[in-house]
Order: structure tokens, then C-alpha cells, then sequence
């Protein structure tokens, strides 16, 4: 193999890898960042590699994998318009000169077709690198020890530095971790049956070789650092994942090994899974708690199953979960709904987001990718035991996902992109050299070209938001999403007197980022406290009451918009103030410390703002416990 196919490799797999490091490349900007390292990847690939142009001539599939991905496309873009069932979401209404969509959060919707696209190009990239078996190989032994490597690290910072309850490494969540560690413990499964079968059995293992041992160890760092996270769904979903596994991995050798044996590995496995399970404290404490986190799950999946019953074709559009979950909280669901992140159900949120239209785009297009890994995993060569492995990997992601979010973060769904794209090229239908030579050249043109122009637009949707990040104001873009539309209007508020010309400018970027979000309850408080700068007391008024109508009971945003209402409150009408008075006493309710809300009286500067605090809080305290409280 040549070194340049090697270091390709490494740069596929060290991109995949700094997303993963980056908290899960979670933050929009950050995302949007690697889904230009992605486009930019493949372009060089391609512009500089004669054997990855070649390997490219060599695909016979890729027409169906294109023409699936563009209907794809298609059924995720459709929200932008307001052509669909019920026509344009009611929000819109509160802007009549701009065209409504069917979407809620036309910012967040392109920010996740840019990201798709990203996918695609690793995609692609990934493809190509697996149509050369030998190459193939390698590269998949190089992940398997790069995930153990990020295991063993995860495990020493765990028990040195954090000392948390829960692993959560460099991701977000222990259970996103966990769908990374069982992911890349049921390939090191892969490995090391590969190792077995070379080293001719079990025997021969008393003299392993180091490529043996290394997959042992990176198969015992996963499997401890999968533990420390407690993820119930996670563990439980890896299990399953390795009984498939093993009992598939026993039947293609059926020639060789007594079905007594299949059996006895079997029970074996669970066996000791179950003890280690009943053995480990977290796990066990998680396991106790199944049942209160089950009513809270439930509570979540009833009110957005309700959710998606109210647009079920085009959904609210990829992305709009936050808005969707701040629109349909009531003081009923408040403790359940009030600091998720996602459904927790990848299903039911792909349902809710991208409608039937495109769930349906998405499974047609996963299960036609899956398809040659499935035929390939019943080979017995060594192409098998990886077809086995991956999709056994699948099944144990989509089974967590029953219960949780993992595949929704960027990082891991790029981890999983990138290893589909391999393992397929393995077992990819492709022409032969001579054929390849007279193939067209245009593929490779259409490839380079169309990860180019996905490059260049994710750098222009990435650069505002990193750009902000890095105390640098790249508002004014034209390409600036919405979220750096926000972080704009913000800095700019909190200056000491600003010019009229930079209330004109704050102004204008807060009509450009309602025009993205109208349902956005921080958007429109944004726009009443532009409105009370320039001293529209009227419009901030309205303002103000739109934003508690589409979220009426947001608690990250309960703090600011208490706030600034009390600060405003003589020049408020009745309902805004009924409004500020009704989401106060839900968050009292649910909050046990009840000096905060003292404190924020305290901290007010307009007396009429102070005293009506004052007097809430009084008549609060002599309300009869909640139970909420």
C-alpha cells in the first residue's frame, strides 16, 4: 500500500476524531465547521490522488445512492416552502410581509442540510477509501484502536481528574458516550475474532502476536469505559449487539463448531454480562431508577407524539425540536419537558422534524446502504467479519436510539457515516480495471465540484459562528444563521448608550433573525429590548407578549424575561404583565430555592418593577404547596 493512501486514511480518520474531541462537535459553529473539513477533504482526495479518481470509476452503485439521497434532500427542503398541508405554520402570521415556510426554524433546517451534506461527502470519501480491501483493513484496525486509545484516555481522566458518577469523555452525555464505546467495542469484537481465526483458535493464543494484543486491549479499555457510564440503554443495546454478533459469527462457521458451542458462548456472554451488570454500583443505581425515568420518558415521547400528529407529513422541519418543545410546554409537563435536549426517542424526533416524507427518504436510503453490508456478512472471509461486526454496530446504535439521542450528535453520526462508507466499499459492486479505464471521467468532475460548492457553503454558514465565538462580528454576512444574528443583537444591547446608528444596525439584524425563527421566544425578547432602546414602547409590548405565546414557560429564558419585564413594568399592558405573573409562579412551583427570585427583585432598578415583584413573591409564599415542589 502506498504511504499516501495511508496518510489519506489517517487525515479521514483524525477528522472524525477531532469532531468526537470537540464535545461531539454539538455547537452549531462547530458542525458547520467539520462539515467543510468533510467537503474539503474529499475535494483534495480527488484532486490530488489518482487512485482515489480511479477506486471513484470503479463504483457501479453510486447512481441509486445518489438519486436516494437527492429525494432525501428534497423531503428535508420541503418545509422551507408553504406549500404543504395546513399551509404555513400559524407563527408566521406575526410577520405579514415575510413568506411563511411550514418549517418553524428556517435557520436550523439549512444549518442540518448543510451538515447532511457534509455526511455525504464523508461519505463518499469513506467509499472510496474501502473499495481496496487491503486498504479497507487497515483503516478499520486503525479505528478500532483509535476508539480504544479514546477509551483508556477517557477511563484515566475519569478516574484521576473528573470523578464524576457518569463517563461522559469528551462528549456531552454519558449515554452519547456510550453509543461511541459500544459502537467501537463491537468492531474490536470484530478484530479480535479476525485474530482468532488467523491465530487458529483459541491454542495458539498463549504466544499472541501485537497486533492481538493491542485488539485485546482496546476491547477491555471499551468495555470498562463503557461501564463507567452507566448507560442503561447503551449497555443493554451493546449486548444484544454482541449476542447478534457472536451468534452470527458461530453460524457461518457452522461447518466447523458443534451448535452445543454456539449455544454455550451464548449464555456464556449474557452470563457474565449479567454479573458484571449486578456488580456495577452505577449501573445498579441506574437500573433502580428505571422506573421514575421511564414516567418522565413517557410524559416527553406523549406530548411529541402529539406534536407530530399535528403536521405528520412535512413535520416542523430538521432542527425545530426546541422551538417545537417550548410551544407545546404546560405547567403539567413543565418538570418533564423543561431542560431536554431531544426527545430522546430518534424515531419519534425524526418523525416530528422531518415528517413521514422524510423519514421514509431516510430509511429507503440507510436500508439500500446497509444492503451490500448485509449480503457481505454472510461471506467467510475476513470482508465478512467486518460486514458482521458493522452491522451489528448498526443494530446496537439504532436500538439506543429507541431510548436516546446519540445518533443526533454530529460526531457520532460522522463516526457512523464514515465506517458505513468503508465497510460498504468493501463489498461494493465495482468494475474491473479495463472497464474502469473506459468509464467517464464526469463522476470525478461532479464529485470534486459538488464537495467544493458543500465546502464553500459551510464556511459561509460556519464562519459568522465561529467568528462570534472568537470576539469577531460577522453579522452583517448575508449567510449569518440565526443564532449569529442572536449573539449580535445581544453583545450589542448589553453596550452602555449605543449610537442610533447601532440601534438601526441591531434592529435590522433582529428582523433578519425573526424572519428565520418566528416561534423563537428569545428572538422576540430580543426584539422588545431593541424596541425599548429605541423607545417604541408599543412594539416592545407586543414583542414581549408574542414571546411568551410561543414559549410561554421557556425556563432558560425565565431569568431575562422576568427581568425585563419588571424593568418595564409600567409601560407593560395587562396581558403582558399576566403573562410575566403566570410563567413566575410555574417556575416557583418548581423550584425548591426561593432566594433567587428575592434576589432578582433586588437587583431591579425601576421602583414600580421592585414593588410588583415584591408583592408576587409575597403572595406566592402564602400559596399551599404544589405537588410540583
Amino acid at each position: 500500500m502506498e504511504l499516501s493512501e495511508k496518510l489519506w486514511g489517517v487525515a479521514l480518520l483524525g477528522t472524525v476524531f477531532l469532531a468526537v474531541m470537540a464535545f461531539g462537535a454539538s455547537d452549531l459553529g462547530v458542525a458547520a465547521l467539520f462539515s467543510f473539513l468533510h467537503a474539503a477533504l474529499l475535494a483534495l482526495l480527488l484532486a490530488t490522488s489518482s487512485w482515489a479518481r480511479r477506486d471513484l470509476r470503479r463504483l457501479k452503485d453510486w447512481k441509486a445512492s445518489a438519486i436516494l439521497f437527492a429525494i432525501l434532500m428534497a423531503a428535508v427542503l420541503w418545509p422551507l416552502t408553504p406549500w404543504g398541508p395546513g399551509g404555513p405554520h400559524p407563527a408566521w402570521s406575526y410577520l405579514p410581509k415575510t413568506v411563511g415556510s411550514l418549517t418553524l426554524d428556517r435557520s436550523a433546517l439549512v444549518l442540518n442540510v448543510v451538515q447532511f451534506l457534509g455526511l455525504a461527502c464523508l461519505f463518499v470519501t469513506g467509499r472510496i477509501m474501502g473499495l481496496s480491501e487491503a486498504r479497507a483493513r487497515w483503516f478499520l484496525r486503525a479505528a478500532v484502536f483509535a476508539v480504544g486509545a479514546y477509551a483508556a484516555a477517557a477511563f484515566l481522566d475519569q478516574v484521576s481528574v473528573r470523578r464524576a458518577a457518569r463517563l461522559t469523555a469528551t462528549l456531552l452525555s454519558p449515554n452519547s458516550a456510550a453509543t461511541v464505546l459500544g459502537g467501537g467495542l463491537l468492531l474490536s469484537l470484530g478484530l479480535m475474532t479476525h485474530r482468532f481465526r488467523r491465530n487458529g483458535g483459541l491454542i495458539n493464543w498463549r504466544n499472541p502476536d501485537l497486533m492481538t494484543v493491542l485488539a485485546a486491549s482496546a476491547s477491555a479499555a471499551l468495555a470498562v469505559a463503557l461501564l463507567l457510564t452507566a448507560s442503561r440503554g447503551g449497555i443493554a443495546a451493546v449486548l444484544i449487539g454482541g449476542a447478534l454478533f457472536l451468534i452470527w459469527e458461530t453460524l457461518s462457521q457452522r461447518h466447523q463448531i458443534r451448535a452445543s458451542v454456539i449455544l454455550g458462548s451464548i449464555a456464556a456472554v449474557l452470563l457474565i454480562a449479567a454479573l458484571i451488570l449486578r456488580s456495577a454500583d452505577g449501573v445498579a443505581e441506574r437500573l433502580n431508577a428505571a422506573a421514575r425515568d421511564a414516567d418522565l420518558r413517557a410524559m416527553i415521547f406523549s406530548v411529541h407524539w402529539e406534536a407530530f400528529r399535528a403536521t405528520p407529513w412535512s413535520g416542523f422541519g430538521l432542527g425545530a425540536f426546541p422551538t417545537v418543545n417550548q410551544l407545546v410546554m404546560t405547567r403539567e409537563t413543565l418538570p418533564a419537558l423543561f431542560d431536554v435536549r431531544a426527545v430522546h426517542n430518534l424515531y419519534l424526533q425524526w418523525l416530528e422534524e422531518g415528517g413521514v416524507v422524510g423519514s421514509m427518504a431516510m430509511l429507503a436510503l440507510f436500508l439500500w446502504l446497509a444492503w451490500p453490508i448485509l449480503k457481505g456478512g454472510f461471506r467467510s472471509d475476513t470482508a465478512g467479519i467486518w460486514c458482521r461486526a458493522t452491522l451489528c454496530a448498526a443494530v446496537a446504535f439504532l436500538i439506543h436510539g429507541i431510548t436516546d439521542f446519540g445518533l443526533q450528535v454530529p460526531a457520532i453520526q460522522a463516526l457512523a457515516t464514515m465506517i458505513l462508507g468503508v465497510v460498504g466499499g468493501m463489498v461494493a459492486g465495482r468494475r474491473g480495471a479495463r472497464e474502469a479505464l473506459k468509464a467517464p471521467e464526469w463522476p470525478v468532475s461532479v464529485a470534486t465540484g459538488g464537495a467544493m460548492v458543500v465546502g464553500l457553503v459551510a464556511l459561509l454558514v460556519a464562519a459568522p459562528l465561529i467568528a462570534g465565538k472568537a470576539g469577531a462580528d460577522l453579522a452583517d454576512w448575508p449567510t449569518a444563521p440565526a443564532d449569529a444574528l442572536a449573539r449580535a443583537v445581544e453583545i450589542g444591547l448589553a453596550k452602555p448608550d449605543p449610537s442610533v446608528k447601532q440601534l438601526r444596525r441591531l434592529d435590522r439584524l433582529s428582523t433578519r433573525e425573526l424572519a428565520m425563527r418566528p416561534a423563537s421566544g428569545a428572538a422576540w425578547l430580543r426584539r422588545a429590548a431593541v424596541d425599548v432602546a429605541l423607545d417604541r414602547n408599543a412594539d416592545a409590548d407586543l414583542a414581549l407578549q408574542r414571546s411568551f405565546a410561543v414559549s410561554p414557560l421557556q425556563t432558560s429564558l425565565f431569568t431575562r424575561r422576568t427581568l425585563f419585564a419588571y424593568e418595564n413594568w409600567d409601560r407593560l399592558s395587562r396581558s403582558s404583565r399576566d403573562q410575566t405573573i403566570y410563567q413566575m409562579q410555574a417556575e416557583w412551583r418548581r423550584r425548591p430555592a426561593r432566594r433567587q427570585f428575592v434576589a432578582m427583585a433586588n437587583s431591579l432598578h425601576n421602583p414600580a418593577g421592585r414593588v410588583g415583584m415584591a408583592l408576587q413573591i409575597t403572595a406566592l409564599q402564602f400559596e399551599p404547596k404544589s405537588p410540583l415542589n
